[in-house]
């Protein structure tokens, strides 16, 4: 669909003006101030919800103001009533070509109309990343919906690995490398085994010296017994009888401890020095394989982990390149056009690196695309193209039966529809064929 004829009455800058274009490139010119602007948003207004309205629609001074446009298959009507205040209400109406109306005609408006139909240059000052999202509508047939939360999954999976990663190469960079690491853990048991039973001979020979040092006490004692008995019998005549009884009793007793004390024997003490050195040295070698061991496992989970790392960036890189064939099969309106996650381009240019005049021919392509329906576009920003420019503009909507609606600063000379004071100059309205 496309504007067959334009009519409005008192909106903004416009006292009353009917177009009725007959070619494919509508140029709106004139000098400022007299309305150019009014007639591309009074287009907007008229399929746009009341969201889109400025404030004070209706021109200053006057009640009542309205756009209708005949559209072929239909009939738009919005009316405006202005109101103390700037306020305004306005009522809305959608006819088929038989009359007939219908009961919700912004619903049926928002089934062909686009937001880039009447703002193209809304896809130019998007970001570039909203710009890509923006061109995924051009490729139907791919779920880019489905392919960025798959990839999402994937990544955050990744993050995640890597974090590991990072953890396990930590621990890995913690732990020594161990030069002439063994082969295998030492067994200590045996040198345990043998050092326990040598304490316990040791155990032994300890009660033994304990017993030698109490008999030769006991000796020491009997014989300082004797030497004081002894003096006793010089000083205790009386007593001898009595005094040489006690003595042959200690002698016999001194003689059964002396040959005690002369058969005793003492084992000789084992040497646990060897044996702990030798453990030491076995404790030693098992704690170097235990190390060598801890950091093979580590290295192990390392390279485990960087294969998961790797795994999922292949993946990854995948969904990305099945994207990339999709908009790289797609037929976008523009030769050269592509586009990423990251942004838009066209041949190997940012879009945002092209020229003014370039990214609006590009931006009314793509608006142009997104509207196979209704086959309008509004440009306010006309006067960024040269003639080549334009003449470029005019090739391609006639190439793609696209009617574009452009303004253009001029001095009321030359082509196109020319609007002063509200009106269009003279009395034809009819946009005359280059």
């Amino acid at each position: 669909m496309k504007i067959i004829s334009l009519e409005a009455e008192n909106i903004k800058r416009l006292v009353a003006v009917e177009i009725h274009p007959d070619t494919n490139l509508v140029e709106i010119t004139g000098k400022n101030g007299q309305g150019k602007t009014s007639v591309l948003d009074a287009i907007w207004w008229a399929l746009g919800s009341q969201k889109v309205v400025q404030q004070k629609p209706v021109r200053d001074g006057q009640d009542n103001g309205f756009v209708r446009l005949d559209l072929g298959e239909y009939v738009v009507t919005r009316k405006f009533k202005a109101k103390d205040g700037g306020e305004y209400t306005t009522s809305i109406t959608v006819e088929n070509k038989e009359g007939a109306r219908y009961q919700s005609p912004q619903e049926v408006l928002n089934g062909f109309v686009g937001q880039l139909t009447f703002d193209p240059l809304a896809f130019a000052r998007m970001k570039p990343a909203d710009q890509a999202k923006s061109l995924r509508a051009l490729v139907p047939e791919f779920n880019f919906a489905a392919n960025e939360m798959e990839a999402e999954a994937l990544f955050d999976e990744r993050t995640n690995a890597k974090r590991r990663l990072r953890d396990l190469e930590g621990q890995l960079s913690s732990l020594p490398e161990i030069e002439d690491a063994p082969a295998e853990r030492a067994s200590v048991g045996e040198v345990l085994d043998r050092i326990g039973e040598a304490m316990r001979e040791n155990t032994a020979v300890d009660r033994a010296e304990n017993e030698l040092r109490r008999l030769e006490g006991q000796v020491e004692g009997r014989e300082n017994a004797i030497a004081d008995s002894k003096q006793r019998i010089a000083d205790l005549e009386s007593r001898l009888a009595a005094e040489r009884e006690g003595l042959k009793s200690l002698e016999t007793e001194l003689e059964e401890l002396r040959d005690l004390v002369d058969s005793f024997t003492i084992p000789a003490r084992v040497d646990v020095a060897a044996m702990k050195a030798r453990l030491d040295d076995l404790e030693r070698i098992n704690d170097l394989f235990d190390k060598a061991e801890e950091r093979k496992r580590i290295a192990d989970l390392v390279s485990g982990q960087q294969q998961v790392v790797d795994d999922l960036t292949v993946k990854i890189d995948k969904l990305r390149e099945t994207a990339r064939n999709a908009v790289a099969a797609a037929k976008l309106p523009v030769e050269g056009l592509s586009f990423t996650d990251d942004g838009v381009f066209v041949g190997d240019v940012p879009f945002d690196q092209l020229s003014d005049a370039q990214r609006l021919r590009v931006s009314i392509a793509v608006a142009g695309s997104m509207n196979p329906k209704l086959r309008i576009v509004r440009v306010r920003d006309g006067s960024l193209l040269d003639n080549e420019a334009m003449a470029e503009l005019k090739t391609y909507a006639e190439a793609n039966d696209l009617q574009v609606w452009i303004e253009r600063v001029s001095d009321g000379e030359g082509t196109g529809v020319v609007i002063e004071d509200g009106r269009v100059r003279g009395a034809a309205v009819a946009v005359a064929a280059e």
